[in-house]
């Protein structure tokens, strides 16, 4: 602790890719699928605005979660 402040932990580089990919798209809301920490499974993170969050549940193909990220983004849509 420097200064009375914790650093930043460092995010995951495909995390990282997922929050950009989000963000590059313009959109208010966006999804991206990337794997979990121990890579034996699969997350949706979702963009509300400047929000980013994740899913509560894990897939377990690439295939799966891009289906709950579609039906994910069509819900918001509407």
């Amino acid at each position: 602790m420097r200064g009375g402040y914790y650093k930043i932990p460092p995010i995951r580089p495909e995390l990282q890719a997922a929050y950009d990919e989000m963000k590059a798209t313009g959109q208010f809301f966006a999804f991206a699928v990337c794997q979990t920490w121990d890579a034996k499974s699969w997350k949706v993170n979702t963009k509300k605005g400047n929000i980013y969050c994740a899913l509560d549940e894990r897939f377990s193909t690439e295939e799966e979660a891009h289906a709950a990220g579609a039906a994910w983004l069509e819900k918001q849509e509407k």
